[in-house]
């Protein structure tokens, strides 16, 4: 009976010491890729390591204050952003980037889809975010309250999916389980995904941060991660974001 009970006291130990040398950075699904790069360079230079956690804007932050863990939060939506805030799980954050939201549309689907207003076109299976998770998901919403009425009925009526991330839409679109779906225009070049622009006046742009968060294990380098990725947002550029001064 000893002999259980300091096995499993050296798996304790064990797993909690693993932990304690990790920093966890939660990541929006939609700058996934560059955060992955950062995150490589991050671990090849360090000791400690980085593990990325990405999804829906707003899926990571309920994870972070449901579990009480996280080094780092990039949100990619200001209004997840304020909620983080306000909740007190961040205690400073930057804004680095500008994101535009496009259509991506599916390779085989080119001819049916070439403008803003074919989205309203009968039949034309379209995926939008689920505002609830991701950053997108307000952002349709959004498109859609400014949207004349005879329009936005017809593409209301054509959305089939609402996605909790990005990732699943990317992943829609690219298998052709439906004909459109929300992006940004950096995703979908990343993904070799071709899309429609939105028009300006019903467009709504977004801002992606970095976060230092409140429930980090140890301040000391989870600031040391911060820098990091701040002295590396160019990586950010590389895969097509616009960045901010």
């Amino acid at each position: 009976m000893k002999k259980v009970i300091l096995f499993f006291l050296v798996i304790f130990f064990c797993s909690h010491y693993a932990y304690s040398d990790n920093l966890y950075w939660f990541s929006a699904a939609g700058i996934k890729k560059p955060s992955a790069k950062i995150v490589d360079l991050y671990n090849k230079t360090h000791t400690d390591k980085v593990v990325l956690i990405a999804g829906g804007t707003g899926q990571i932050l309920s994870q972070m204050i449901i579990s009480k863990k996280g080094d780092i939060y990039t949100p990619i939506d200001s209004k997840f952003l304020d909620t983080a805030v306000k909740k007190n799980v961040i205690i400073d954050y930057v804004k680095i980037m500008k994101l535009t939201p496009v259509f991506g549309v599916c390779k085989e689907k080119g001819n049916l889809i070439k403008t803003f207003n074919d989205l309203a076109k009968k039949g034309v299976r379209i995926a939008v975010g689920n505002p609830k998770t991701m950053s997108l998901g307000k952002t349709s919403r959004y498109i859609l309250s400014r949207l004349p009425n005879n329009i936005r009925h017809k593409i209301k009526n054509n959305v089939v999916v609402s996605a909790i991330n990005i990732s699943q839409i990317v992943n829609y679109v690219k298998t052709g389980s439906v004909d459109t779906g929300i992006l940004f225009d950096a995703v979908a070049k990343t993904n070799d995904i071709d899309y429609i622009k939105i028009p300006e006046k019903y467009n709504q742009i977004k801002y992606g941060y970095v976060a230092l968060v409140k429930f980090s294990k140890n301040k000391k380098r989870a600031k040391e991660l911060f820098n990091f990725i701040l002295s590396h947002k160019y990586i950010y550029k590389q895969y097509g974001f616009s960045m901010v001064k």
